[in-house]
Parts: C-alpha cells; structure tokens; sequence
C-alpha cells in the first residue's frame, strides 16, 4: 500500500516549463528524453578501440633483455715498458692516462748501487792488470834465462852415462848376493853405492844437457809462465765486460717511453722501492691503435653473457646524457677469474668479476682510452607480455 501511494505521488508530479507561466503544469511522462549526441557515441568507441589496439601492441612489441656491468674503453693492443736495470725507484714521472711522447722520461732509477760495483770492478781490474804485468815479466826471465855452459853435454856423452849407470846397478846387485854369503865386505858395497849416486847425478845432468841441445830447455818453466798469463789475461777480459755492463746498465736508469701513446697503467711501486732487470713498470697503447671495450660481470651474470651480444655504452666522461649510445659487440667472455689481467685481480673490488671483451663498432662521438662506461649488454628480444610473466632475475629490459 506504500508503494501505491509513492507511485501515484510520482506520477502526479508537475514540472513548471520555462516557457509557460507559473500555473502551467506538465506530466513528468510528456517531457522529451534526454539523448546524447551521436559523437560522443563515436568518441567513446573510439578511444576503446584506441586502448585496445595500444595495449595489444604494448604486450606484443619486442623488448631488449639485458644486464647492466661497468667497464672501460681500452686498446686492442698494447706493450709493457720494462726497467732495463736493477736500481732503486727514485721518481715516477707520468700517471695513468697521460700522453706520453717517445723518448719522453717515465721514471728514473737511483744508480748508487752501479755506481759502487763499477768502483769495486774498476779496482778488481787494477789488480788484475797489475798480476799480469808480474807474469809477463816471469814469462820473459824464463824464456830469456842463460844457458849455463857446464850443462853443454852432447847426447853422446848422456848414453855413456845410463851405460855406466847400469853396470854400477848390476855391480850392486851382486854386491848384495856375495855380501849375504859373506863374500864380499862391507866396505865394496858402500863404495859402488856412493859411485851409483854420482853416476845418477851425472847423468841427470847430461839430460840437462840434452834438452838444452834439443832446444827444450826450460820448456816446463815457459809453459808454466805462459798458463798463468792467459789465465790472467781471461779474468782480466771477464772484469772488463763486467765494466761495461755496469755502465751500459747506468745509462739505463731512465726509462723511455718507447714510442708516442697513453699510459694505461702504472705498476704498483713507490719510490724507495727495489726494483730488478726485467720488471714492468707501465702499459702504454698507441694512439693510433684501435680501441676496444673491457666490461666486468659479476658471478650471477657472467653466465647470461655470450659472444656475439649486443652492448650498448656511454662514456660516463660525456657531458651530454641526451647523446647516442656507441654500439659493442661481444668478443670473449673470462668464464675462470684466473683468465683475468694481473692488475684486475690485484683490485679488491674486482675479485668477484669476470672479464668481457666487446668490440666497439659504432662511435657516435670520440671515446677516449681509459673513460669509464656503464653499459647494457642485451640478452635476448622477447615480447613484452613474456617478460611479464617471469620470475624476477638481476636483468633489466627495454624498448
């Protein structure tokens, strides 16, 4: 009965026309319908159809996957440049990434330790100089001593005396037999005992002679002499080409840059410190060499990297943020920590990082060697409704 009453009060409502007085009255039934205009209709299929269309292409539009690492642009190549000598590092004169010029001084060494073993070289040799000066003067007294004119005794004479020599040794030996009998006495056999030690005398004399005749005379005393002389002469030569070295090695206390390029790198020493033959002490590049990409990745995405992946960089050394990204690819890719240089795992901050080596193929702007990067290798082009529906992963992604 309620809603009988509310309806019939509904349906009796007048509306006051603003075209009629106050007294007119019209049945809300007679009023005309409020219709909208057609291009609304329009609009709204429109911008539905508009939506649709772009949330379609959105999810269906390919999308880079990538990972970001830090780098730096560097030299395909590049030369180490060694100390020529042991010294002490007195100064260091360039730092990373200066240009250099050739011949332009990197370091200098001190040379008070060449400088003492030149010294103590210098005295060996006089020394030694001074021994072969007494054995060129022995070789000489030997080579020109007098013959003595008693030992003048042809070869002859010599052969008499072995001669007589045995038959006093055979007369001897007798002697000895008679003597056991008790046939001879003791006084012969100490008579042609004393006549042997002459004759033995006599002939040792006579082979004096002999050689003085043959004209080898004094042979043993000359080769003696002779020997001790090249001996000498042999550590005097060895002390000399020590003496050179020595001083070939004090002019190698400067260190030179051997040809015209940047120092990538210095060594890891400080003045005051020892430094032997042989050590590398810079890393210089040519400027005119070409320049490549040196990435780090970390342990959860060195796995993700492949050769043949696009990178994308900017120098962070370029004022404009607005300015086209230069263009890598990758070449190598450290998948063991020990493949990494020797200054890279002397850096604690990259004890966790591999090493990503990218070709630089697209140079919107000059990189110089040594600028920092940021940059983003991409992984894979997928749709992005795809991406939406993984797992999150430490990549990011981009139109």
């Amino acid at each position: 009965m309620v809603v009988d009453e509310i309806t019939s009060k509904r349906s009796d409502v007048r509306t006051k026309s603003p075209l009629c007085d106050d007294n007119y009255r019209l049945p809300l039934q007679k009023l005309p319908k409020a219709v909208p205009p057609r291009w609304m209709y329009t609009s709204m299929l429109w911008s539905i159809g508009v939506t649709i269309v772009l949330t379609t292409a959105t999810l269906l539009s390919p999308m880079d996957e990538y990972v970001t690492a830090p780098g730096e642009v560097r030299p395909a190549e590049y030369a180490y440049v060694f100390s020529r000598a042991e010294g002490i590092l007195e100064t260091i004169e360039v730092k990373d990434g200066e240009k250099v010029r050739q011949g332009q001084v990197l370091a200098r060494l001190d040379g008070w330790e060449i400088r003492k073993r030149i010294r103590e070289i210098e005295a060996d040799i006089a020394q030694t100089e001074a021994e072969l000066a007494m054995g060129e003067a022995a070789q000489r007294k030997v080579t020109a001593a007098p013959v003595p004119a008693e030992f003048l005794f042809s070869a002859v004479e010599m052969e008499r005396q072995k001669e007589i020599q045995t038959l006093q040794q055979d007369y001897l030996h007798r002697l000895n037999e008679l003597q056991k009998t008790g046939a001879a006495s003791g006084t012969e056999l100490l008579n042609i005992r004393l006549q042997l030690i002459a004759s033995e005398s006599m002939l040792k004399r006579s082979q004096q002679a002999y050689d003085l005749f043959k004209g080898d005379y004094g042979a043993a005393s000359q080769t003696e002499a002779a020997e001790k002389v090249r001996v000498t002469e042999a550590r005097l030569a060895g002390l000399r080409s020590r003496l050179e070295s020595a001083q070939s090695d004090l002019k190698r206390l400067e260190i030179i840059a051997p040809t015209d390029g940047t120092i990538l790198t210095t060594s890891r020493r400080f003045p005051g410190e020892k430094i032997a033959a042989g050590t590398a002490l810079f890393k210089i590049s040519d400027d005119n060499e070409k320049t490549e990409l040196r990435l780090y990745a970390t342990e959860d995405r060195v796995n993700l990297i492949q050769p043949g992946q696009l990178v994308r960089f900017r120098a962070n050394n370029n004022p404009d943020r607005l300015a086209p990204l230069a263009i890598a690819r990758v070449t190598e890719v450290a998948r063991d920590r020990d493949l990494a240089s020797e200054e890279d795992a002397a850096d604690a901050n990259r004890l966790s990082t591999y090493r990503v080596k990218a070709a630089i193929e697209k140079e919107p702007y000059p990189l110089a060697v040594g600028a920092t990067v940021e940059a983003e290798i991409v992984l894979e082009r997928r749709p992005f409704w795809r991406l939406l529906l993984m797992k999150p992963q430490s990549t990011g992604s981009k139109l």
